[in-house]
């Protein structure tokens, strides 16, 4: 088919089912939000960089409870901690869904548990991880946090320099010796490298409304060298990256164990526990997929998210030197200058907890959290709310609202 007449027939229909949508819901109203244009509603408007501040201006403008009508994924931001209680928590059984992101399927992070659908397959993978990181087994991690932790002041204290390659280096060490007992010694090893570059894809990939093809599908079906696709660049320079990082840690573990020189390690507890469940030796396709996600998962979150919180921990003691030196003063009057904090000082260390809390304020790792999708119509304030509308609760805007 010419890509013309293609195009044509593909923005009919598009007009058709708009028009349907609207004709047969509720005669309630939506939520207020910015006025958009025929057909791309507000996609044009959307924010490429810092959208949580962008939404919290438009929140003065429109209320808490903001509509942005984008192609095949209306949108309701939600700006106030009343609006993101009423609906995410006091709701949760019908906005616990996720939206399908193409460009998340395209750079294959959708195997990701928290972009899954609410079903039966995510319930699986959330009571896979809660086996191993639940409040009881988390205890067990600690001396391994404790060895890394050593090691990351050494470190700092050889080249303060790079700090933020150190941070880094520190989070990922831990989570690979926990997951797939690892030891993770160089600053540049490829398990580092590897889960910084994945994740970096994962966070340009993830801004709400950039890529015009979550909310036209049909362009991922189009050459990459047509204008306007960088979309298909992105996803294939990201996809192998994201694939390897998920897959090959987790198969050296599932090689060392066919060789029987594999070490304890929650990877091959966990394909332990599979197999023993399915009664046979291999790993059914089902079985298999689970694992490597949710150790995948483990991998990848430990260091990127914990990586950003800590780091805007340390930019926070570098800018405020007075908290700092009363976070010393306590370390001093609490711990003494011949050793090292251990776990068992954590409740005395009251202000450094403040501190560590108010880092996690101050810049929150997820602006505008993981977006929801709600299961059925529902209605709130008087407007209406969609089935499969996506809902994103705008932390950002949540928490900095206390804090003017």
């Amino acid at each position: 088919m010419d890509s013309v007449p293609f195009f044509a027939v593909f923005l009919c229909a598009f007009i058709l089912l708009k028009w349907l949508k609207q004709t047969s819901k509720s005669t309630l109203p939506l939520p207020p939000g910015p006025k958009g244009y025929p057909i791309i509603g507000n996609l044009l408007q959307m924010p490429s960089t810092t959208p949580w501040k962008t939404f919290r201006e438009w929140s003065k403008l429109y209320g808490d409870v903001m509509f942005l009508d984008l192609p095949n994924q209306p949108t309701i931001v939600l700006n106030s901690t009343e609006a993101a209680f009423d609906l995410l928590e006091k709701r949760s059984d019908i906005y616990s869904d996720r939206p399908v992101s193409r460009m998340h399927q395209l750079v294959f992070w959708d195997w990701n548990p928290g972009f899954l659908r609410y079903s039966q397959h995510w319930r699986n993978h959330r009571r896979e991880f809660h086996q191993f990181f639940n409040q009881h087994e988390v205890a067990k991690y600690q001396p391994i946090q404790l060895r890394e932790c050593r090691a990351f002041l050494r470190r700092a204290l050889h080249s303060p320099n790079i700090l933020d390659q150190h941070v880094r280096h520190i989070f990922t060490a831990i989570i690979m010796k926990i997951t797939y007992d690892m030891d993770i010694t160089e600053m540049d090893s490829g398990h580092v490298l590897l889960a910084q570059e994945a994740n970096l894809g994962l966070s340009i990939v993830t801004m709400p409304g950039i890529y015009w093809v979550d909310h036209f599908p049909f362009l991922k079906h189009l050459p990459k060298w047509l204008p306007g696709l960088q979309f298909k660049k992105i996803a294939e320079y990201y996809r192998p990256i994201v694939e390897k990082m998920r897959s090959q840690p987790f198969d050296e573990v599932l090689q060392a164990m066919r060789e029987g020189k594999a070490t304890s390690s929650l990877t091959s507890k966990m394909i332990n526990r599979l197999q023993q469940r399915s009664g046979t030796t291999n790993l059914n396709p089902i079985d298999d997929e689970l694992a490597r996600n949710v150790t995948g998962v483990a991998y990848s979150a430990a260091a990127d998210t914990t990586t950003s919180a800590t780091q805007s921990f340390l930019i926070a003691m570098s800018l405020y030197p007075g908290v700092q030196r009363k976070a010393q003063e306590e370390l001093d009057r609490v711990i003494g200058p011949n050793r090292l904090p251990e776990f068992s000082d954590y409740d005395d260390l009251v202000y450094i907890q403040a501190i560590a809390l108010e880092a996690l304020r101050w810049m929150v790792v997820l602006p505008l959290s993981v977006s929801h999708c709600v299961i059925r119509d529902d209605t709130y304030r008087g407007f209406l709310i969609p089935k499969g509308t996506t809902v994103i609760a705008n932390a950002w805007s949540v928490i900095n609202s206390y804090f003017p």
